[in-house]
């Protein structure tokens, strides 16, 4: 049975391309579709599911959804024979090679438009909004530039912040890995002093640094956050570490608060709230909405574990 990629792009709020439905992968922004779908008449259920902002786990957890949407019919059980085996095999190696073309493609893209941009302007308005510095990024017409990098330092992203705070990552381009640093080393290459600080988003982790003045890094989302921490972890192996976390109580479950804990727990570092919490159980927050102020203050008390 093969599967209907309009319907799937469809129901999903996706698109299709190059006979594949492009789908937000479960937990991504809406905008983020990272999980492409494809018909494969060799596979025991119609269809291959790769997830490029994901794992493996994801993968089998959209097929889940496929199934629960009716998209799918149930596991039937049977064994696959060599030759389909060896037909997912090539075609899953076909849709990586796409993947790759893609987001190589993106990266340049994305190189010429940080060459070309201009100094981020102190007065714009996400920046006034949100009592930022213009550190570590640039412009582009109206909208910010925030570069994002691989733990080498490659450019292969641009995340674009509008003056009304609306995100937007480069299309086809790599999210999964990549991450903002600032003041993560000196001017002469070596690392810089104190700590780093890891967390979710540019603004999140701009006011960290402005009030501390520590190397920081944005994973960009919360389920970045324990593949970035880990991949610095392996840059500096013996670096003092904390995870700023974003507090998501409002949302039922934690998601940010969450995904902290497990990046800290990763990596032996230590996670700092932007808030006790004995705050009221709808005051959620990150470091961008607490006053400066307590910034410092509250990523002092993780360190010293209270």
């Amino acid at each position: 049975m093969l599967v209907d990629i309009e319907a799937i792009a469809r129901h999903y709020g996706g698109k299709v391309c190059k006979g594949n439905a492009l789908i937000p992968t479960p937990g991504h922004s809406a905008r983020d579709r990272g999980t492409a779908i494809k018909s494969c008449a060799q596979a025991p259920d119609g269809c291959l599911v790769a997830c490029y902002n994901g794992t493996r786990a994801d993968a089998l957890a959209v097929k889940e959804m496929l199934r629960a949407d009716g998209f799918l019919e149930a596991e039937s059980g049977r064994a696959l024979t060599a030759a389909e085996r060896r037909s997912i095999r090539q075609a899953d190696l076909a849709r990586k090679r796409e993947r790759l073309a893609a987001e190589e493609a993106a990266a340049r893209c994305a190189a010429d438009l940080w060459r070309d941009a201009s100094r981020a302007d102190p007065a714009h308005p996400y920046l006034v909004a949100k009592g930022l510095e213009t550190f570590g990024i640039r412009q582009a017409g109206r909208d910010l530039l925030v570069p994002m990098v691989d733990p080498g330092f490659r450019l292969w992203n641009v995340q674009r912040i509008r003056p009304d705070g609306f995100k937007l990552f480069g299309k086809d381009a790599r999210t999964a890995g990549l991450f903002w640093p600032h003041g993560v080393h000196m001017h002469d290459g070596k690392p810089s002093a104190g700590p780093l600080v890891i967390g979710e988003g540019f603004a999140t982790m701009a006011a960290v640094h402005s009030s501390t003045g520590f190397g920081v890094v944005a994973a960009m989302s919360a389920r970045n956050l324990e593949t970035v921490a880990r991949a610095v972890r392996k840059l500096f192996p013996s670096r003092e570490l904390i995870v700023a976390a974003d507090d998501d109580r409002h949302l039922g479950k934690n998601i940010g608060l969450e995904a902290a804990i497990r990046a800290a727990e990763a990596v032996g570092g230590v996670m700092a709230t932007p808030r006790p919490e004995t705050c009221l159980a709808d005051s959620s927050a990150d470091f961008a909405d607490i006053p400066r102020g307590d910034v410092a203050g509250r990523i002092e008390a993780a360190r010293l574990g209270e």
